[in-house]
């Protein structure tokens, strides 16, 4: 018999009795609240306003709203902090001719469907990539797996830009907790499986076709992998892959902060999927030398370098904040840039996430969860810093409203860093080629031990002729709206009280469009 979504509660009778039988004995149970006033009742289908227009009557936030959230083209993959709201997608426009730049210009919501293993919610919306031919987005639920749900989730890129990305299908690939996704040519994606179904190692790389929905690994004699937990990596153009291992995911969930196990190596894996090298890095055990959160190094992320003749790769640390080179041929790893000296030299957690220019002579990172960084790299063994942002201390943007996340409320980045430890969560940078400009989400992880919600907010910057300075652009604003005239309100990421981790950007066709 063919499987029908679980919708409503005509299909819910048909297919579980039992639940119908617990939902009548919860309804006998309840008892009749005493009213006093005026009282009024809203009533609709999910998703269609109704807690938006109580809170609007009320002119505060007093029932929970359901939302989610994406980009022209930058499509984020988010979440919601709405305890009943889906995940979502969005859809911003980045062209800064439009007298809607910035704005958000609509959401799809991810929808469940209990009989094909899709949740709307609980995902952890976590990175994301189109596919090299354009028609697919596909993007991963970081901590689906928990909910023992499916974690690669298929969108279709519409022609006509003025739809709605279409939601297609959901994979249950080899291994779980999803994170960095790599278009590859046509239709297909590489991406890395952090952990396997328990949490713990060997994660996995595994290689997705979007059009015919296949998914496999791409390693041989998997049990060769001892402590792999896979995140950032690189492609070379032999189809051999540099690989960072990040930490066991498991070893979020506790109290104990000093039992977080970070890994220690990278590795070089050869094309047809055999593990060709380890590199293996030095923890340094002294005082002040990590951030002292956990044991070993951690390396979030991992990118090769453009163009580079020799195929080295940048890896850069977490719990120590170096970067280091590596490559083919290189017998040890090469301490490239201590980056901890942009704070003193004090040593503090950092996703320290890369995105490299094509032309392979420009780095950008954002560091420490509150700077971004760009950095030249013509001499990759002597890379130096040209340009630091601090969302914590540069002036121009110390009054710029943001909303209090979790609240209707407002705040600026001056008073947030003030009460936040300096910590804005400063996560995914990712350069938009042929733009001369970036983009920058404050938001990392809010699970177990790793509670980095940062400001959820995204920010846009425009870099010089020279590629040797940039400044913050405050025209881009799809986070917060100071005039809330009732005739000029719109969507912002505070309404919607999204979580946004990860984007694409979309460059429309002009001719067509």
């Amino acid at each position: 018999m063919k499987a029908k979504k679980i919708d409503s509660f005509e299909i819910l009778a048909k297919h579980n009795k039992k639940a119908v039988k617990l939902l009548i004995e919860l309804a006998r149970l309840t008892q009749a609240v005493p009213l006093e006033g005026i009282n009024i009742g809203i009533f609709g289908l999910t998703s269609t306003g109704k807690s938006t227009l109580l809170n609007s009557l009320l002119g505060e936030k007093k029932a929970e709203t359901g939302a989610g959230e994406t980009t022209k083209q930058i499509t984020p993959y988010l979440n919601n902090s709405v305890s009943n709201a889906s995940d979502f997608v969005a859809v911003i426009d980045f062209d800064e001719t439009s007298p809607t730049y910035g704005h958000i210009l609509k959401t799809v919501s991810l929808v469940s469907d209990v009989a094909h293993g899709i949740a709307e919610k609980g995902n952890e919306p976590h990175h994301s990539a189109v596919s090299a031919n354009g028609r697919y987005f596909i993007s991963g639920g970081l901590l689906s797996y928990l909910s023992g749900n499916k974690e690669v989730f298929v969108w279709k890129i519409p022609e006509d830009p003025s739809k709605d990305p279409k939601f297609l299908y959901a994979l249950n690939v080899p291994s779980a907790c999803p994170d960095e996704f790599l278009p590859i040519g046509g239709s297909e994606f590489l991406v890395s499986m952090m952990c396997n179904e328990q949490g713990a190692s060997p994660g996995n790389m595994v290689h997705i076709n979007a059009e015919t929905g296949m998914a496999k690994s791409i390693l041989k004699n998997i049990s060769a992998f001892v402590d792999f937990n896979p995140h950032g990596y690189g492609r070379l153009p032999n189809g051999s892959i540099f690989v960072a291992d990040f930490l066991e995911s498991r070893s979020l969930v506790g109290t104990d902060p000093s039992q977080i196990i970070f890994r220690n190596t990278a590795r070089h894996i050869l094309s047809d999927g055999t593990l060709e090298r380890t590199f293996r890095f030095q923890f340094p055990t002294t005082l002040g030398s990590s951030s002292g959160i956990g044991q070993g190094i951690g390396f979030m992320e991992l990118k090769t370098i453009p163009g580079d003749p020799l195929g080295r790769s940048y890896v850069s640390g977490s719990n120590v904040n170096n970067m280091y080179l590596i490559g083919p041929g290189m017998p040890e790893p090469i301490l490239a840039l201590d980056f901890s000296q942009i704070n003193g030299y004090q040593q503090r957690l950092s996703a320290g996430l890369l995105s490299m220019f094509p032309n392979g002579k420009r780095l950008l990172m954002t560091f420490q969860m509150r700077y971004v960084v760009l950095v030249n790299i013509a001499r990759p063994e002597k890379s130096n810093i040209l340009r630091v942002f601090d969302f914590c201390s540069i002036q121009t943007i110390q009054h710029v409203k943001i909303g209090i996340p979790g609240s209707f409320k407002h705040t600026t980045f001056a008073q947030f860093c003030t009460q936040n430890n300096n910590n804005v969560g400063s996560h995914t940078v990712i350069y938009l080629k042929d733009e001369n400009r970036f983009i920058v989400i404050n938001y990392f992880l809010k699970f177990g031990l790793a509670q980095f919600p940062g400001t959820r907010t995204m920010h846009a910057f425009k870099l010089n002729k020279d590629l040797t300075d940039f400044e913050y652009d405050h025209r881009f604003n799809p986070n917060f709206q100071s005039d809330v005239s009732p005739n000029k309100q719109r969507q912002t990421l505070h309404s919607l009280q999204a979580y946004p981790h990860h984007l694409q950007y979309l460059k429309l066709d002009e001719k067509k469009h």
